[in-house]
C-alpha cells in the first residue's frame, strides 16, 4: 500500500484556496459578506463548462472555475483537440481563478498534460468522479480510485505534486464499498500530497435516474478527516443560494461547487429563488442567459479554445437555459436541434423572445426546470410537468447525444470519448 506519512512537509499551504478567493474578491461586489472567503464553484463538465459559459457565471458570484475535463493522452497526442481545449497563450485574465481538469492513469502522461497549462491556471485536478463505461475502458474517473485498491490513484497524485508547483487536487465519489473505505483513501491522498479534495457525495452508481441525493454527512466526515490539512469542497444538492448556506453548515467545507443547477441558470449563486424572495426569480431570466451567453460566443468562440465542441456546446447549453421553452414551442426545440451556425442560434433565441413578450412572460415564476427533469415529488403539478418534459424530451435529448461527445454524469462528470473523430 502507497502512501506518505501524515507529517510529511506540504508543498501548499492549507490556506492556500481561501487566500486565491480573497485575492479575487473585488471582481465580486454584490458577493454576500458571509460567502466572502468561500469558494462559489463551477464544476468541470464536457461540452459545459466552455470559455463563453465560464465568463458569465462569474458576473454572478461564481468565484472558482474549473476547465471541462481534458483527456491527458489525447491533450499530448492530438494536436486539433490540445488547440480546442485550450488557447495557446492562455484564457483571458478575467477567466481567473482556474483550476484544469485532466483524466488519465498514466502518471507522465498527466504530468506532461499538466506542464503544459501549468503557468496559466492556479491549480489542476485528476477526475476520479466519471462513473461511464467510457472511463471504465479508459482507466479513469470513478474506476481509478478502485484500481489496484487505491495505490494507483496514490501514485499519480504523489508523481504529480512531486513535479508541478501548482496545487494538485482530486474530484472523488464515495467508494461503493462504503464511506470507511473512501475515508481511508482520501487520507491516503492527502498524505501523497493532494492540496484540495472535491467529494461528489454519490457513488459511481448514482447518476442519471438513480441520482438520489448527495450525502452532505459524508463529506463532514471527509472534513472531519483532512480538514486541519486540505480544504474540502462538496458537490452534489446545489439549487439555490439556501442549499449552498445550508451545505457550508452541515458540512464545514471551504467550497460549494454546482453543476446542473448552475448549469440551467448561472446565477444560482445569488439571492433569487431562495425562502427570502418567496423563492420568486428575481434575477436575470432565463432568456436573457441565452442571449448573454451567445454573445459571449461571438467574443469567444467556444471553438476556439476552452472546450472544443463549437456548436455542439451552444446548442446544449440553449437546451439547458431554455428548457423550460423548449419543452412546450416544439419548433423551436426543433430549431435548436437543427442549430448549425452562431446566427441560427440567435435566431432560435429571438422567436423565444418574441414569444415572451407575446405573451407578457412573467419573469419571476420562473423555476429550474432542466435540473429536476429526473428528480421526485409529491406535488400534482410537479409530477404532470415532469410528465410532459420527460415525453417532450426524447427527441431533443437522442439528438444531442448523436452529435455531441456522449452524454454523462448530470452531476459534474460528463465524459467525452477519446475516439470522437471531432478530435
Amino acid at each position: 500500500m502507497t502512501s506518505l506519512p501524515s507529517t510529511a512537509k506540504r508543498k501548499v499551504d492549507r490556506d492556500w484556496l481561501r487566500q486565491l478567493i480573497l485575492k479575487h474578491a473585488d471582481n465580486h461586489p454584490n458577493m454576500p459578506p458571509d460567502l466572502r472567503d468561500k469558494a462559489l464553484v463551477v464544476a468541470p463538465m464536457v461540452d459545459a463548462s466552455d470559455l463563453p459559459y465560464r465568463l458569465l457565471t462569474r458576473r454572478y458570484n461564481t468565484s472558482l472555475c474549473f476547465t471541462p475535463m481534458i483527456h491527458a493522452k489525447m491533450f499530448i497526442d492530438k494536436p486539433k483537440y490540445r488547440e480546442k481545449f485550450w488557447k495557446i497563450e492562455g484564457m483571458p485574465s478575467q477567466d481567473r481563478p482556474l483550476i484544469a481538469q485532466f483524466c488519465g492513469h498514466d502518471k507522465n502522461v498527466l504530468l506532461q498534460a499538466m506542464k503544459v497549462l501549468e503557468p496559466h491556471v492556479d491549480g489542476v485536478d485528476i477526475n476520479c468522479g466519471c462513473p461511464q463505461n467510457i472511463a471504465k475502458r479508459g482507466r479513469y474517473g470513478a474506476f481509478l480510485m478502485e484500481e489496484d485498491n487505491g495505490d494507483k490513484i496514490v501514485e499519480i497524485v504523489q508523481h504529480l505534486t512531486a513535479n508541478l508547483n501548482v496545487p494538485v487536487s482530486v474530484k472523488l465519489r464515495i467508494l461503493p464499498t462504503g464511506i470507511k473505505d473512501s475515508l481511508a483513501l482520501y487520507k491516503r491522498l492527502v498524505d501523497a500530497g493532494a492540496a484540495m479534495l472535491t467529494i461528489h457525495g454519490r457513488t459511481r452508481f448514482q447518476n442519471k435516474v438513480d441520482t438520489g441525493t448527495a450525502n452532505w454527512e459524508y463529506i463532514r466526515q471527509v472534513v472531519d478527516l483532512v480538514g486541519d490539512r486540505v480544504p474540502v469542497i462538496a458537490n452534489g444538492n446545489i439549487c439555490n443560494l439556501d442549499e449552498v448556506r445550508k451545505c457550508f453548515e452541515v458540512t464545514g467545507v471551504d467550497g460549494v461547487m454546482s453543476s446542473e443547477g448552475i448549469l440551467e441558470y448561472p446565477p444560482l449563486f445569488t439571492e433569487t429563488n431562495v425562502e427570502s424572495t418567496g423563492f420568486k426569480r428575481t434575477g436575470p431570466g432565463r432568456l436573457q442567459m441565452a442571449e448573454d451567453y451567445l454573445e459571449l460566443c461571438k467574443e469567444y468562440p467556444s471553438e476556439e479554445g476552452g472546450q472544443g465542441s463549437g456548436l455542439k456546446c451552444i446548442r446544449a447549453h440553449l437546451h439547458r437555459f431554455l428548457h423550460a421553452d423548449l419543452q412546450v414551442h416544439t419548433k423551436i426545440r426543433d430549431a435548436v436541434v437543427k442549430t448549425f451556425t452562431l446566427e441560427a442560434a440567435v435566431e432560435a433565441v429571438s422567436m423565444i423572445r418574441e414569444l415572451h413578450e407575446k405573451t407578457k412572460h412573467d419573469i419571476s415564476t420562473e423555476q429550474l426546470s432542466w435540473y429536476v427533469r429526473h428528480r421526485g415529488g409529491d406535488d400534482d403539478d410537479k409530477k404532470e410537468r415532469d410528465s410532459i418534459v420527460e415525453e417532450k424530451k426524447v427527441s431533443i435529448d437522442q439528438e444531442e447525444q448523436d452529435q455531441c461527445c456522449p452524454m454523462g454524469d448530470m452531476f459534474g462528470e460528463v465524459c467525452c470519448d477519446p475516439n470522437d473523430e471531432d478530435y
